[in-house]
């Protein structure tokens, strides 16, 4: 502070932020010592990403709320309207000011609704905090003895090397290396990011007097691992997907990558994974992925139809702009609600302009894939079969109810309206088609069951159907029984 020519006693903004805790973060995302938003830190110069998060750099943090402190000093003429401007924004306090027609803090704080209840607790906290620490003997705190200042060697490691490593090497607990060095949340120096230089090293804090001997194995401190190259996520990739194609488990990736549970990998992300895999590609799928698309067709002689899987955190808007269409052109395609979320396990079909890069998209080429419309014969025969049954269209009797056709098959009379959109108070008239989903075994016989059982109401008709024998039927009543 000294250094920016600001007062020394801003620094009990910070104990009132955070109480000098470099890992505080609130609940609306705010951290370190002087509780930046990301955006707000990125404005006065701090990296903030998954790998660094200098919010949380005492050293660098603190020359950036010294900036950002001495702009709202410069702007609003006094300290007291400085530091309630930063604890309620800008914007906030300037309406305030506009609005009762005075620049002075004291005043503004005694108006309703002048100024948040919170910040007209907040300066005076500030300052009475400055007070009480240059006068501890009147305010009985004569005793309180000061931490000592955190000393420290600073060394210059290369890219992904884990904090583990440079500890090992500095012959600490890992936990010191951790506790100097809170900017790196991955617990491992960044990898080299997209069009960035290979080499690109980071600054770590050591104990003292240990910065001479990592810097003198900081060269093989990489060497000390295993090989690791950084990868860029593409659009549509889960990890799931990035540790299949790389021969490495899920769990691995996540430890290895510092993946915290409620973390949102995103495309562009730069994770690091096993060098040995990383020009291995994905394992082929033992078939064509089936893609469920809208029975409407569509053709552009200068497009081609790809597929792309959403993945968690994906907005139609920017998977739009990634496969160079149109919000509109996908809602189209796929009969979305643009006010909708996008759900893992979807797939949306596009028609790409076919001079599109897409290597940064994981995609499906429509030859790859299995497509059928949805509500076709194709799409109930793939999606019934796979649960052992048969979508097939019984003709009803005379006396049948929903009651009896649901027993007969094995549904649920839940299930019978579900499939038929009808009511199970509805009538049922003689001759009547009704849909079904019989177990795939006993599809062909249930239904001729039906068609030649006798019918004496809801009972006694399911077990006459139950007793039918369809051994003794020809082919020609079981073709007739069965409705395509």
């Amino acid at each position: 502070l000294r250094d920016q020519g600001l007062p020394e006693d801003i620094l009990w903004l910070s104990l009132i932020e955070s109480g000098f805790d470099p890992n505080a973060t609130s609940p609306a995302g705010a951290a370190g010592l002087w509780q930046f938003m990301p955006e707000g830190a990125r404005i006065y110069g701090l990296t903030v990403d998954r790998w660094v998060d200098e919010r949380r750099d005492p050293e660098r943090s603190t020359i950036a709320a010294a900036r950002f402190l001495a702009d709202l000093r410069q702007r609003f003429g006094t300290w007291e309207l400085a530091f309630a401007a930063y604890n309620m924004g800008y914007g906030g306090l300037l309406s305030a000011i506009r609005k009762y027609n005075t620049n002075d803090y004291w005043e503004l704080s005694r108006f309703e609704a002048g100024i948040p209840f919170e910040t007209s607790l907040y300066v005076p906290k500030i300052i009475a905090m400055a007070i009480a620490a240059r006068n501890p003997k009147v305010f009985g705190c004569e005793g309180v003895e000061l931490d000592a200042s955190v000393i420290f060697d600073r060394v210059s490691v290369g890219p992904g090397v884990s904090l583990h490593a440079i500890a090992s090497a500095a012959g600490v607990a890992d936990a010191d290396i951790e506790a100097l060095n809170p900017q790196l949340p991955s617990h491992r120096t960044p990898p080299p990011y997209a069009n960035g230089p290979e080499s690109a090293s980071t600054i770590v804090r050591v104990p003292p007097s240990t910065g001479p001997r990592v810097g003198k194995l900081s060269a093989k401190l990489g060497s000390r691992e295993a090989k690791l190259e950084p990868y860029a996520v593409r659009w549509g990739e889960s990890l799931d997907d990035i540790a299949a194609s790389h021969h490495v488990a899920r769990s691995a990736l996540v430890a290895l990558n510092g993946i915290r549970r409620d973390e949102a990998i995103t495309a562009g992300t730069v994770l690091l994974v096993p060098a040995t895999a990383a020009t291995a590609t994905k394992a082929p799928e033992p078939s064509r992925p089936t893609v469920v698309v809208r029975a409407d067709t569509f053709d552009y002689a200068d497009r081609r139809r790809v597929f792309y899987r959403p993945v968690p955190g994906d907005a139609l808007r920017d998977v739009a702009h990634a496969l160079s269409v149109s919000v509109d052109e996908l809602v189209r395609w796929n009969a979305l609600d643009p006010r909708a979320a996008l759900h893992d396990g979807m797939v949306l079909q596009a028609y790409v302009p076919r001079a599109a890069k897409l290597d940064r998209v994981m995609v499906i080429e429509s030859p790859d894939a299995r497509v059928i419309a949805a509500g076709s014969d194709e799409f109930f025969e793939h999606f019934e079969g796979q649960r052992g049954r048969k979508r097939i269209q019984p003709v009803a009797q005379e006396g049948d109810t929903w009651r009896s056709i649901a027993k007969r098959y094995g549904l649920t009379l839940g299930q019978l309206e579900r499939i038929n959109q009808r009511s199970r108070t509805s009538a049922l008239a003689k001759g009547e088609k009704v849909i079904v989903y019989a177990p795939l075994a006993n599809s062909v016989s249930a239904a001729l069951a039906e068609r030649e059982a006798p019918n004496q109401g809801d009972d006694d008709g399911d077990e006459s159907a139950a007793r039918n024998d369809t051994a003794t039927n020809g082919a020609d009543s079981t073709a007739s029984a069965v409705t395509p």
